[in-house]
């Protein structure tokens, strides 16, 4: 199945925009996580506290994706 991964913040500079991956089904965003390496080649997969959007609703890393899904990865926000 095919996810649409979409980076914001300091992860669309080591990724750029967005990927397209594809992944067998039954793939959770802990696993698309675990399958994103920066340029360096160090893992991204719970070094820090991210927020996930699967098509524009925010959700936890236990969420199952589906064909087509846009998955949105960025850093917490912060008022002041």
């Amino acid at each position: 199945m095919k996810i649409r991964v979409l980076f914001f913040a300091e992860f669309r500079e080591l990724f750029g925009d967005q990927r397209v991956m594809d992944v067998p089904e039954g793939f959770r965003i802990k696993e698309i996580m675990s399958c994103l390496k920066t340029p360096s080649g160090s893992l991204l997969n719970g070094e820090r506290s991210l927020v996930y959007a699967v098509n524009e609703n925010f959700e936890s890393v236990d969420t199952l994706l589906k064909d087509g899904d846009d998955l949105a990865i960025m850093m917490p926000m912060s008022g002041g």
